[in-house]
């Protein structure tokens, strides 16, 4: 696997092991590749050995592969619009009316 690493990627492992860094402290590099543990085992130490950065999104017990990606993916984009100057995050009402289901016509009054 990590002979599939692009060249200048940084390797960052997301898994649950001591000394890791917890996700909301963590700065996404530019050009990462994650490498996630699997639901029902650990990485490989010279996996862990080789990484740039071990990142563990703070939860009590594990999450499944599927959240656990969905998580550090939607981190790496919410992080990354708040470093733009049109934030995507700061369109309130006229993103939920774009992005919402056409049946879905509810308001908080």
């Amino acid at each position: 696997m990590l002979d599939a690493v692009p060249e200048g990627a940084k390797i960052v492992c997301i898994e649950l092991v001591e000394g890791a860094v917890a996700l909301p402290e963590f700065e996404h590099p530019e050009n990462a590749f994650y490498v996630f543990g699997p639901e029902d085992g650990s990485l490989e130490q010279a996996v862990v050995d080789r990484a740039d950065a071990v990142v563990y999104i703070p939860t009590i017990g594990c999450m499944n592969l599927a959240a656990t990606v969905n998580v550090l993916l939607y981190d790496r984009m919410a992080k990354s619009y708040q470093q733009q100057a049109n934030n995507p995050l700061d369109q309130g009402d006229q993103l939920i009316r774009q992005s919402r289901d056409t049946n879905n016509l509810l308001q908080v009054k």
